[in-house]
């Protein structure tokens, strides 16, 4: 039965189907589209949708004087009518604006095709008696004859996408009534050649269809001269495919002889070809109007080369045979073909190759006979029009059904790509796992039942009654990838069962596997415990694991979840101490460091340090170290392995106290207690000179008995001096009889010369009465700035010869009468300076300064030489009242306030008893002479006191207005 025969019709709602209208076509002023009964049709659905419909427009034929509409052409949201009065209109569709253009004054019915570019932006219209005219629409309207295309009669035109813009149409390829195929190429407006490249004259037909695509690039080479093109060209009855490249003329030069074409005789003299692209990419199929069907195929671009074909998939679709009259033309979407007949036009689904939609036209009276089917290249809207009418075909969800098609075809994945919700996602992936189980691929069914809402029991018993264990634990898997992590009963119910099923199969391949297959299970099934330690309880699967005997699964198992006491255990008991530690490694508990430590500071005392000793770099605060002060003292050096010398104990509190800064006493005292026991003492010394000064954190009595007990007695002698006894220091040096280490301790004497000078007077004491050796008694004395010859006789036995310090008692000497030299010097010098001092006092008194007569008191402003006064160098002159009252109020602290009342009332005191004796005139001069100092020390204005004034606010004399007055000094 023929696929596009169809009985059942039915009105569709969203078109005004249903009944005759006899109302005028040109009636309606409405601009654009409208969706009113303008055009009277019938809609048949099969099955009954809403995916298409017809809306009609409001052209108007009436108002460019009923002219025919001839031919049709789209693209930019623009359509280009051509009328047979030799006119062709422009209909933005956007803003409803229409622009007619008139192609030849004086001359009707010229036209016979138009043919714009993709892009909107070149327009060429062909001419019924071979002229042409080219219309640049980015830039003007006006028609421009294209001389070197006169007498073609252009059929078809094939535009550049690649390199066309709005200025040049790039290369392209016209399709003509004689079989010819011209390049030619069009740059703002003018022409730049015609060139004819490929001609079929033979076969006597036009070339009514003319397509081309690039190859894609090979991974090689994606270079110009490596580009390859397909060009498919096609007549009524043929088709023929063009490949090669680089250029269009290298391209038709391999075809010289005959080339081959698919034939496909009918009677119909005219043809349509067009491609389907999506969007802007390559194109994927093609659809060909020929006499006795729509043929179709699909595109696959490989290395195919000259004389190779890409289309596969290729049908004929015979055309109903309830229709009476011929095919006008064709076009292709996505998922559908439209077929436009002179009464109808019909929609068929590419998949199922059934009638999608189908509109019968019953107006034909009124809007004349069907012209034909246009779409837009850039935007893909789709118009059918007829003599008076422009109407467009609206498509919804063109792809809401598609994925039902690909269910049918048994084309599951492509399905899936087109479902819009989780109901249609569920029937494919349903369909899909029941087609898999039925054709007994288990696992692959497994793993799409997983992604489904079927029952979970359900699926189970299906693969356990069939005892497919690898199926059920597939299903599993995938489910549990599928599940939310809100169900946790779910999650850990699941995971248990996958559990053991990894035990079964792991168990079952060790048996009955290879060694590699054994490796491969395990390896899963730690990746699998891995991604869901969480989901599984612990109880549970420690027993389960126990009780299929995978003791190495346990310890992996119990790694992952953290219990890093069961691990420790494990290794601890027997007695595998290096595994214990990398175990205790990984743990962030301390407890287990301190709970644990004891015995393995017994048996791997190297490991168990260092294993402290990284914990605490990482967080300095991780281990107390008091707390591991128990392990430490189980340790035993003799328990160290063989090329480990250095005790332990003694390098991890050293650690503790060096870098991480420990100063806890019990610790330091410790670290003591073990450097006392080395046998070298240089430990000890380097610890007590870098901790145990002042500030220090070692117990220095502690520290003291520690050595004494050990004997580390040069120790004792540093801990001494540190303790401030020096003279027990320096005494149990020299009982050691180590001068060196004595007289560093008495140099550390600080601030009592009498001490140092009776220590240093012990150690000469003992060099000369056990030395008793003069020159190393000089040599010693010279050593220090503290004693001379004289303080060191006394030691020296009574019949000693002088001549053996007879040098240093005459250096003794000299050095006295310098000193006394130096002394006579300095007494001269300062008798000196104070003559001078007398001479300038004297010269001061005599100093004297000029005062004019018109001169007025810098802080009254009243005649300075009315009273008594103080002239300053400055020339700045102040009444002495002035002054006084001025530095008593401003200047001078409380103290030299009343010492100033004092030295007043001294004064008038002495002067009112009137003593003329030398004596009391000095005291009167040294009193003045101390109240000048207060009072008049600089000058106010520009001296030290103008100085200290200015960090200070401005006083305030008075209240009110008055306040705010300037003192007379400064106004």
């Amino acid at each position: 039965m023929d696929l596009l025969d169809e009985e059942e019709y039915l009105y569709n709602p969203y078109n005004t189907a249903g009944g005759q209208s006899d109302e005028d076509p040109d009636d309606d002023d409405d601009g654009g589209l409208t969706t009113e009964d303008e055009y009277t049709g019938k809609a048949a659905l099969n099955p009954a949708n809403s995916i298409f419909s017809l809306q009609n427009s409001s052209w108007k034929a009436k108002q460019y004087g009923g002219a025919k509409i001839k031919h049709v052409a789209s693209a930019g949201q623009v359509l280009y009518l051509a009328t047979d009065r030799g006119r062709l209109v422009r209909w933005n569709l956007l803003n409803g604006e229409e622009h007619e253009i008139v192609i030849d004054k004086g001359r009707n019915d010229i036209i016979f095709k138009v043919h714009v570019d993709p892009s909107g932006s070149h327009l060429i219209v062909g001419g019924n008696q071979g002229e042409n005219w080219y219309i640049q629409a980015s830039r003007n309207l006006r028609p421009k004859l294209l001389l070197m295309a006169k007498g073609a009669r252009i059929e078809s035109v094939c535009w550049d996408r690649e390199n066309g813009d709005d200025v040049s149409t790039g290369v392209i390829m016209v399709g003509t009534s004689t079989g010819c195929i011209f390049k030619a190429s069009i740059l703002d407006g003018k022409e730049k050649y015609w060139k004819e490249i490929f001609s079929l004259r033979d076969a006597g037909q036009p070339i009514c269809g003319l397509q081309c695509e690039i190859f894609p690039p090979s991974a090689k080479s994606v270079s110009e001269s490596t580009r390859r093109y397909f060009v498919m060209a096609a007549t009524p009855t043929r088709y023929y495919e063009f490949i090669g490249g680089p250029t269009f003329d290298a391209l038709f030069a391999q075809y010289t002889s005959a080339p081959a074409f698919i034939e496909l005789p009918g009677d119909l003299d005219y043809s349509e070809l067009h491609f389907f692209r999506k969007g802007n990419g390559r194109a994927t199929s093609f659809v060909w109007l020929t006499g006795p069907g729509l043929y179709s195929g699909s595109f696959s671009f490989g290395s195919q080369n000259v004389g190779d074909s890409i289309i596969f998939d290729y049908k004929l679709i015979p055309y109903s045979n309830k229709v009476p009259s011929p095919p006008i033309g064709i076009l292709c979407s996505e998922f559908h073909w439209f077929i436009l007949f002179g009464d109808r036009l019909q929609i068929i689904n590419q998949l199922t190759q059934e009638l999608a939609w189908e509109y019968q036209f019953t107006s034909r009276q009124i809007y004349g006979d069907m012209k034909g089917m246009v779409q837009d290249g850039a935007s893909g809207r789709i118009w059918v029009y007829a003599d008076y009418m422009v109407n467009e075909v609206m498509i919804t969800g063109e792809d809401q059904n598609i994925w039902r098609c690909y269910l049918q075809k048994g084309q599951y994945d492509t399905a899936l790509q087109y479902c819009q919700n989780l109901e249609q996602r569920e029937k494919v992936l349903t369909a899909q796992a029941d087609h898999y189980f039925n054709e007994r691929q288990w696992e692959l069914a497994a793993s799409i039942y997983a992604k489904t809402r079927r029952s979970f029991e359900e699926i189970c018993l299906k693969f356990i009654n069939l005892e497919e264990k690898d199926a059920l634990k597939r299903y599993l898997s995938d489910k549990l990838d599928h599940m939310k992590t809100t169900d946790k009963a779910q999650l850990t119910m699941i995971c248990t069962w996958l559990c053991e099923k990894y035990l079964d199969k792991l168990n079952t391949v060790k048996e009955q596997g290879s060694a590699e297959d054994y490796g491969l299970q395990l390896d899963e099934f730690r990746h699998f415990l891995q991604d869901n330690v969480a989901n599984l309880d612990p109880i549970t699967t420690y027993q389960l694991i126990l009780n299929h005997g995978r003791l190495d699964v346990m310890l992996y198992y119990a790694e992952l979840n953290g219990d890093h006491e069961r691990v420790i255990s494990h290794y601890m008991q027997r007695r595998e101490w290096t595994k214990a530690l990398e175990a205790l490694s990984k743990s962030n508990d301390a407890s287990l460091y301190y709970l644990h430590s004891p015995s393995l500071m017994q048996h791997s005392p190297v490991g168990t340090t260092n294993a402290w000793i990284n914990a605490t770099r990482s967080d300095p605060l991780f281990l107390d170290p008091r707390r591991l002060i128990p392990a430490l003292m189980r340790y035993d050096p003799k328990n160290n392995p063989p090329g480990h010398k250095a005790n332990q104990g003694l390098r991890f509190l050293q650690h503790c106290v060096r870098n991480l800064k420990v100063s806890d006493p019990t610790v330091v005292n410790y670290l003591v207690s073990l450097l006392a026991q080395e046998e070298d003492e240089g430990a000890m010394l380097s610890f007590l000179a870098e901790y145990g000064g002042e500030g220090g954190i070692i117990d220095l009595q502690h520290a003291m008995r520690a050595c004494q007990t050990s004997g580390k007695q040069e120790a004792c002698v540093n801990i001494l001096s540190s303790l401030g006894q020096f003279e027990q220091a320096v005494d149990l040096a020299i009982e050691l009889q180590d001068i060196e280490l004595a007289k560093i301790n008495a140099d550390k004497v600080e601030g009592d010369d009498d001490l140092r000078k009776r220590l240093w007077l012990r150690i000469a004491r003992y060099v000369i009465e056990e030395e008793k050796d003069v020159k190393k008694a000089m040599e010693f004395i010279n050593q220090t700035d503290i004693l001379r010859i004289e303080d060191v006789l006394p030691f020296f036995p009574d019949f000693t010869l002088i001549d053996d310090f007879k040098e240093a008692i005459c250096a003794s000497l000299e050095d006295y009468h310098r000193h006394i030299e130096e002394l006579k010097r300095g007494m001269e010098e300062a008798t000196k300076s104070s003559e001078l001092i007398r001479k300038d006092i004297n010269d001061l008194r005599g100093r004297f300064g000029f005062v004019e007569s018109n001169q007025k008191c810098c802080f009254c402003r009243t005649p300075v030489l009315a009273s008594a006064l103080f002239l300053f160098p400055c020339q700045h002159a102040f009444h002495i009242s002035c002054q006084e009252e001025w530095m008593m109020r401003e200047m001078l602290g409380e103290s030299d306030r009343r010492r100033v009342v004092e030295l007043k009332a001294a004064i008038a005191a002495g002067q009112k008893q009137g003593r003329e004796t030398t004596s009391d005139t000095g005291g009167l001069e040294r009193l003045q002479a101390e109240l000048d100092d207060l009072l008049a020390a600089d000058c106010p204005l520009c001296g030290g006191p103008a100085i200290e004034m200015i960090s200070r606010p401005f006083p305030v004399y008075g209240d009110g207005p008055a306040a705010f007055e300037l003192p007379s000094m400064l106004a």
